[in-house]
């Protein structure tokens, strides 16, 4: 005779089961395209337009790596991508910690709405304001310039940036600050001692997602700039695709080693990265 605790029991295991198929299933789908794109940066052209398609390479050569690698122009677009990135990281950290502390522990007039208008501006297309951002650049002398993309990703990064911090702080009780304050801190020195290790992890997450959004950034950096001196991976990465020829290898190559540091900062920092986007999301 089947009991009600035994038909509970299947039904579990086969959710189980099923959340475990779907999971395996998105996995694949996910990571099939990964790992054709390291296999065709270490294996020769014949065998990537190879079809059937193999997955598995049988010659396997370091070349296409190394040619990216030592070529001054490459090494240029890596050195220009981390500049942007961390750039832009500070930049709207910094900003974006400032204004997420004052709209999570003042009430201001207006306060609401100024949110509502920050919330706005990640509303909008980047392309709607690409033509406003080229004439700005040039009429102030920052087109084509490292400082001018700076400045263009932060505007777009600052606003979630400002959202994920104040909801993050909005879970910190405001009673510590007032503790504080009652202790003899400022208003400051509680800031630093007390909020801010506090939301050490809130921090950490929007940073990673600050520096993932900076690094993969393209429209910006394609229309900003014009020359290597101040261009990207992702520009260096669109260079491979011409009019008559496509250099897989090389594509390949570049997109392996553009998704390492991405890799690293998610498998290092996967639990704050999860915890600072989902900042806020639950009151």
């Amino acid at each position: 005779m089947v009991t009600a605790s035994s038909r509970g029991r299947a039904r579990a295991l086969g959710h189980h089961v099923w959340l475990v198929g779907l999971t395996s299933v998105a996995a694949a789908v996910i990571l099939v395209p990964v790992a054709w794109m390291v296999s065709a940066s270490v294996r020769p052209i014949r065998e990537v337009l190879t079809y059937p398609p193999v997955l598995v390479p049988k010659t396997v050569s370091g070349e296409y790596m190394a040619r990216i690698l030592h070529d001054p122009t490459y090494q240029r677009f890596f050195a220009n991508s981390i500049v942007l990135s961390l750039g832009a990281l500070v930049l709207s950290l910094t900003l974006g910690a400032l204004a997420g502390y004052g709209f999570s522990r003042f009430r201001l007039p207006g306060g609401q709405a100024m949110l509502l208008g920050i919330l706005s501006v990640l509303m909008l297309p980047r392309v709607t304001l690409i033509v406003p951002y080229f004439r700005l650049a040039h009429v102030v002398g920052l087109y084509d310039t490292l400082p001018g993309l700076i400045v263009a990703n932060t505007a777009f990064l600052l606003p979630i940036a400002t959202w994920l911090i104040k909801g993050y702080l909005d879970s910190i009780p405001q009673e510590l600050d007032e503790a504080a304050m009652v202790d003899g801190c400022t208003r400051v020195q509680s800031l630093r001692k007390v909020v801010a290790p506090l939301a050490v992890p809130g921090l950490v997450g929007v940073a990673a997602f600050i520096f993932i959004g900076a690094w993969n950034e393209y429209l910006l950096a394609v229309v900003l700039t014009e020359t290597p001196r101040s261009q990207t991976l992702t520009v260096g990465l669109a260079s491979f695709f011409g009019q008559y020829v496509r250099d897989w290898n090389g594509i390949m190559a570049l997109s392996t080693l553009a998704s390492v540091p991405l890799v690293a900062i998610f498998v290092f920092l996967q639990r704050w990265v999860v915890q600072g986007m989902s900042a806020g999301a639950v009151k």
